[in-house]
């Protein structure tokens, strides 16, 4: 997957304010997409707030949502890897069905390269 992979997801969904690729083995951000710039000490909580919504006893997998009235948090896993994800940052009005399904999308596109 590139950055302009990326990029073209993040472009094609409305309101999504920021888009990355980690690596939840290593707490590693590989790559993040947003029109402001978002510091590493956010990327980093994202990445950690990833690592547990997939980890422990009621551990979620494959998609994971998590929203509140100023937005919503969405976590697609690879289906290649499991610690390998894209996270989501997402306005109130955004279509998180639709980002779901992009983002599997862009795993399956990423597979067929």
């Amino acid at each position: 997957m590139t950055h302009d992979d990326l990029s073209r997801y993040r472009a094609g969904i409305a309101c999504c304010e920021l888009l990355m690729l980690v690596d939840l083995s290593t707490s590693t951000v590989l790559m993040s997409d947003s029109d402001v710039h978002f510091g590493q000490e956010r990327l980093d909580h994202f990445c950690d707030l990833a690592r547990s919504v997939f980890s422990g006893t009621f551990a979620a997998t494959g998609t994971a949502i998590l929203s509140g009235p100023t937005g919503s948090r969405v976590f697609v896993q690879s289906p290649d890897d499991a610690e390998e994800m894209i996270c989501g940052l997402f306005g109130p009005a955004a279509n998180l069905g639709a980002a779901c399904a992009a983002g599997a999308d862009l795993f399956q596109r990423d597979r067929m390269a």
